[in-house]
C-alpha cells in the first residue's frame, strides 16, 4: 500500500525522533566527567580578607530574613563590595567605556589555563613579581601559551586566608606586602600572546606595593578580564588542563564573586 506523502513524512518524523532518542541515551550512557576537577573557589564568608580602602571596602556580610523555624523557608540578605572574595574583574573596572561583567564574551570564560609558579621565590620575597622572563623560561618547559587560554600566577599565598592580616599584610607605612604581575610581563602576554585573562591567588593582579594599579589599567585597557584570590593553584598541572570562570552576572558590575572550576 502506497503511503501519502503526509504520512510518508510523519512516518520519517518518528523514526528520526527515535533515532535521536537513542542516540541520547547512548550518549548520556556513555558520558564520562573529567577525571581531574579541582575547585579554585575560596568560600566566601564574613572572616574572608579583602582589599582595606577606607570608607569604601569593606567584609561580606550575610544576615537571616527568614527561617525555617519562624517563615517556613530559609534565606538570607547579603551585603558586599564586587571585589570580595574569590571573584572576576571586568575591564571596565579601570577602563571607562570598557566591558562590565554582563558583556564579557562566553567563549573567554572556558578555556585552556596555564599555571605559571613563583611560589618558591615568594617564600623569601613576597615583593616578587612574575616577569617576561618568567613566562619564557615556562614555555621553555611547557610549550607556548595556547591561544585564548588564560594565565594564572601560583604564589602560594591562597594559605593565609585564614590569616587575614597575614593574606592582606599590611606593614607600618600602610603599603601592603604581596606578590603580583609585572608590567613586563603584561606585555608579553598581550603583545606577543593572545590570552582570555589572567589570575591569581593574592588580593590583586598588581604586587601589593603598586598602588597606581598599573597592571590592572593595562591589562583592562586591552578588554581582558582578571580574577583575584583564587584558590589551590597549586593542585593544578602547569598545562593541560582548561578553566571556567563564571561570575555573578549583573549588569553594570566592574566586578563579581565567581565559581571557578579546573578540569584535565
Amino acid at each position: 500500500m502506497r503511503l501519502s506523502r503526509r504520512s510518508a513524512l510523519a512516518q520519517a518524523g518518528v523514526a528520526l525522533a527515535t533515532a535521536g532518542a537513542s542516540a541520547c541515551r547512548t550518549r548520556a550512557s556513555t558520558f564520562e566527567p573529567p577525571r581531574n576537577m579541582v575547585d579554585l573557589t575560596h568560600t566566601l564568608s564574613p572572616e574572608f580578607p579583602f582589599l582595606p580602602v577606607e570608607g569604601k571596602t569593606f567584609p561580606f556580610r550575610s544576615s537571616p530574613i527568614a527561617t525555617i523555624k519562624g517563615d517556613g523557608v530559609y534565606a538570607n540578605r547579603w551585603e558586599l563590595t564586587e571585589h570580595v572574595g574569590t571573584h572576576l574583574d571586568a575591564p571596565c573596572h579601570f577602563a571607562e567605556g570598557a566591558m562590565a561583567i554582563e558583556a564579557i564574551p562566553l567563549e573567554t570564560l572556558f578555556v585552556p589555563l596555564a599555571v605559571v609558579s613563583i611560589a618558591e621565590r615568594v617564600a623569601t620575597n613576597p615583593d616578587t613579581t612574575l616577569g617576561a622572563g618568567d613566562l619564557m623560561r615556562w614555555e621553555k618547559d611547557h610549550g607556548e601559551i595556547p591561544a585564548r587560554a588564560a594565565v594564572f600566577l601560583h604564589t602560594g599565598w591562597d594559605v593565609r586566608t585564614k590569616e587575614p592580616g597575614a593574606f592582606v599584610n599590611m606593614d607600618g607605612a600602610k603599603t601592603m606586602r604581596f606578590p603580583g604581575f609585572s608590567d613586563k610581563a603584561i606585555e608579553f602576554l598581550l603583545g606577543r600572546r593572545s590570552i582570555s585573562g589572567i589570575g591569581i591567588d593574592t588580593l590583586s593582579i598588581d604586587p601589593g606595593r603598586d598602588k597606581e594599579y598599573a597592571v590592572h589599567k593595562e591589562l583592562f585597557r586591552a578588554g581582558k578580564w582578571a580574577v583575584e584570590c583564587v584558590a589551590n593553584l597549586s593542585r593544578v598541572p602547569a598545562t593541560g588542563a582548561f578553566v571556567f570562570v563564571a561570575p555573578v552576572k549583573v549588569a553594570g558590575a566592574s566586578g563579581a564573586p565567581a565559581r571557578i572550576v579546573a578540569v584535565w
